[in-house]
């Protein structure tokens, strides 16, 4: 049987719903401010390609929830709480592609970097996969092992970025 972690535990309450859905409708508004300024349009297609990463955490999100392949009790948060945590998520995949931006301005080889960076990664998600399957917040269904989690993650933090080089080369100004 699967238990909340401390912080689904926390989100589950009153006052962590609220409080991440204060912290969401916060970085939204920031985000928007930030990317709405006029000739700034790297901004703005760093925005949307955040915002292509994180809905694509979701729907996997989605998916592996409803075939079973991962499992936890995050997914009878409350509606609101969920959407929360898109927000945030896009958060977050905006601070990955701005790590990438600010290597890109710096080297040359910056695309070699930013995979060495998706490595590191890799032991991060060993070492809380295997925390939260040991504390029973996860578990894997269908065969699914923590190496596969180790790939799927680094595909997520890698689609920003693909997708910002991506509608840049199209010459989209959005």
């Amino acid at each position: 049987m699967l238990v909340d972690s401390p912080l689904t535990a926390f989100a589950r309450g009153t006052f962590g719903g609220v409080l991440l859905g204060a912290a969401a409708v916060t970085v939204l508004v920031a985000v928007l401010v930030w990317a709405s300024r006029p000739g700034e349009t790297e901004r703005r297609l760093a925005a949307a390609a955040s915002v292509i990463g994180a809905a694509f955490a979701v729907v996997l999100n989605l998916i592996f929830a409803r075939l079973g392949v991962w499992l936890s009790t995050v997914y009878t948060l409350p509606p609101p709480v969920l959407a929360s945590k898109l927000v945030l998520g896009t958060a977050l995949m905006l601070l990955v592609l701005s790590g990438d931006r600010w290597l890109a301005r710096r080297s040359r080889r910056a695309p070699l970097l930013y995979s060495l960076l998706l490595v590191v990664l890799a032991p991060l998600i060993v070492g809380g996969d295997t925390l939260a399957l040991s504390q029973r917040y996860l578990a894997f269904g269908d065969g699914y092992t923590i190496w596969m989690d180790v790939v799927v993650g680094a595909a997520i933090f890698a689609l920003p970025v693909l997708a910002f080089e991506l509608l840049r080369s199209r010459g989209l100004n959005c």
